[in-house]
Parts: structure tokens; sequence; C-alpha cells
């Protein structure tokens, strides 16, 4: 018994991706076939690995390194990488194969490197959509990327992303806050995310997570030390900056797109967050170069 998995394809920008069941005997002996040959695969490198005392890295120093970045842990991230170093370099450990290509070897196991993190990531607070997201950029860029030598680098890059991005939220955490964020809370945080280029309000909020809009207010303030509407703008803020610094848009343009009622409201918050105007901001922090007018469509050749 076995699965397929095949992508549809159509002009919106959206991808649906279906799981079935085989619909003949035939790809269902198909799919028997590759899986004898991945336990027999498996026999003969387990044997392998015990003949000749190989043995893959640490599970236990892995487990350590995704806990740094759970934690927001920048000090412990780096004192793992180098002791994973020592441990390589003294031969106790390798790395697994992935690949016969060396090259596609090294992208994949740092592909996998990424992916773990983004998940060590989400149990450390991250938004869960962030996260993939950020996950989804670093990949396609170590897809891109045609030198081998920076594959790691990017890996180690990525980790220290998103250790970064957990230590920010955790410092972020309001002293006020009650407890561990329920999933009502969380939920909340997601649709909000989601939503963030349009005017929300806490009915609509509500209504989609099935609450009264009192009882949503008040469970969202006693847990997180904010009101819904402090932490929409909180949130609609971060996301101005990003695109103060890496975007080509105007001014008029990110508040259209952020659902404030002008350039100037938008101005006004701005300030009151990060004490700058947006202009002085994106004047301070803007890298030349590296701005993009629009994300394409992901299903364009």
């Amino acid at each position: 018994m076995g699965f397929s998995i095949m992508r549809e394809e159509n002009n919106s920008t959206t991808q649906t991706i279906k799981i079935e069941l085989p619909a003949d005997k035939s790809a269902a002996r198909q799919g028997d076939a590759l899986e004898y040959d991945v336990r027999k695969r498996y026999a003969a490198l387990v044997f392998h690995n015990q003949e000749y005392r190989y043995a893959h890295n640490s599970y236990e120093a892995e487990q350590q390194e995704m806990r740094c970045i759970e934690n927001g842990d920048l000090s412990g991230l780096e004192h793992c990488w180098s002791e994973m170093a020592r441990q390589l370099n003294r031969g106790d450990s390798f790395f697994g194969t992935l690949a016969s290509d060396p090259k596609r070897n090294i992208k994949d196991l740092c592909i996998a490197v990424i992916t773990l993190a983004s998940r060590a990531a989400i149990r450390g607070g991250l938004r869960p959509e962030e996260s993939f997201c950020l996950c989804d950029c670093y990949v396609q860029k170590l897809e891109e990327c045609g030198d081998s030598a920076l594959f790691g680098q990017l890996a180690l890059r990525a980790e220290r992303h998103f250790t970064e991005l957990v230590h920010e939220q955790k410092t972020a955490s309001d002293p006020r806050s009650e407890g561990p964020v329920s999933r009502y809370a969380n939920r909340c945080m997601d649709y909000i995310f989601a939503h963030l280029h349009e005017k929300l309000t806490v009915q609509q909020i509500a209504d989609a997570l099935h609450l009264h809009p009192n009882y949503l207010s008040a469970l969202f303030k006693r847990q997180t030390g904010q009101t819904i509407l402090q932490y929409i703008l909180q949130e609609k803020i971060k996301l101005a900056q990003n695109m103060l610094i890496y975007s080509d848009y105007s001014y008029s343009e990110i508040a259209t797109y952020l659902g404030f009622s002008s350039q100037s409201q938008m101005g006004v918050h701005f300030k009151k967050y990060t004490a700058l105007s947006p202009h002085a901001y994106r004047r301070r922090y803007r890298v030349a170069g590296m701005g993009f007018s629009g994300l394409s469509d992901p299903n364009s050749p």
C-alpha cells in the first residue's frame, strides 16, 4: 500500500498538493519495490558502519544544538559549532550520505540543518508561518548558490538567524504576562500574522476563532501582557521595518499595504515604536542595492 503526491498548477499563485492512493496495483507494486530497495540499503549500511566503526554525528550533539536555537542561546550555539568541528577533526563522527554527487550531498545536508533549525525555532516561540517562510528563503538561496564552499556557511547563518529571532521573541515578552500562551492566543497571533495587510479588528479575529471578542481580548491580555490591538500595531511596525530595509516600496505604498489610513498615520506609530521616522529608519539601515520591488509569481518559469 502506498500513495502518490500530485502537484496541480494553475494561473493563480496557489499550488495544491493532493495525496492519493495509487489507482492500480501496478503503482502499488512499484512502491513496494522502492521500499524493498530502501530496506536492503538500510541493512547494508548498518552492517557497513558497524563493521568499520563509522558513526554519524552525535544525536545528543544535534539535540543540544537544537535546544540552543529553541532557547535563543547564541553563545551556546557557537559552542556547539566548535564542539562539532573538534569531533569531525578527530574523526569521532561523520555526516551522512544523502546523495551520490558530493556537491548535491553537501547541499542536502545543509537543507536538513536549516529545516531542523526552523522547527526548533517554532518550539522556541517563533510563529510557525514566519519560520516556514524563512526556511523556504534559505533553502531557495542554497539551491541558487553555485559555490559549494558557501553551503555550510549559509546553513550556519540560517541557524544563527533563527536563534536571533527566538532570542528577540523571548526578550520582548511582556513581564506582565501570565504563564504559557494558550492555543487560542497562539491561533490569534497566527491569524494576525496571516492578515497583517488588512485593517484588523478584534471582532473579525474573534469570529474567525469562534470566540466572544471580550473573552478573547481578556485571554490575550492576560497571557501576553498586551491588548490585541497593541500586538497588531507592533507586528505591523516590525513588518514595516523589514520593508523599509529590504524593499523598494515607497512610504505611502507600505502604509497602504499594512492597512494604515495614511502615510502620516503610519509615521506617527512608527516613530513611537522606533524613535525614528520611516525616512530616517530607511536611510540609517537600508543596504544599497539590496531592495526588491515585489515578489515574483512562484508558478512562473
